[in-house]
């Protein structure tokens, strides 16, 4: 038997899509399908169960491989990395809950690093032609009145 849950949150873009339902297995361990989700936003939820997906901190080798690491050596290389770095970048955040992104907020203080996000890349012309242009926009009484 299976199970479905409505109204989840996609986790993807900043669209906030709450209408997805996802279909689990009885035990809820299973993502088996995914409803009302964009292609993308489906792929997100399916590959969170992929048997290729990243679960444990890993470093690139020299030779170009990626050797498995515990966290705390993986953070202890990411601060040192930090620390170094005369102009570091913080980016991405998009799937990122918000407790994360405060704390990456905060390291990006004390390490003067430079703060951006997918949307840059995702809606980066979206805003540039809003500004060039404009958008077009109404209120919610204009709505209500000229219906």
């Amino acid at each position: 038997m299976t199970k479905t849950i409505t109204d989840v949150i996609c986790p993807f873009c900043g669209t906030l899509c709450d209408d997805v339902e996802v279909v689990v297995s009885d035990d809820g361990k299973q993502l088996l399908e995914v409803y009302n989700a964009c292609v993308i936003g489906t792929e997100k939820f399916l590959h969170s169960q992929s048997k290729d997906r990243v679960t444990r901190p890993r470093l690139h080798q020299p030779d170009g491989t990626w050797k498995e690491v515990s966290y705390d050596d993986a953070v202890e290389y990411t601060a040192q990395m930090l620390a170094k770095a005369k102009k570091p970048l913080m980016f991405g955040w998009s799937s990122t809950n918000c407790e994360a992104q405060s704390v990456g907020n905060e390291i990006a203080e004390i390490t003067r690093a430079c703060c951006d996000n997918t949307a840059a890349t995702c809606h980066g012309t979206s805003l540039i032609a809003i500004q060039d242009i404009g958008i077009p926009s109404c209120t919610l009484g204009e709505i209500k009145n000229r219906a």
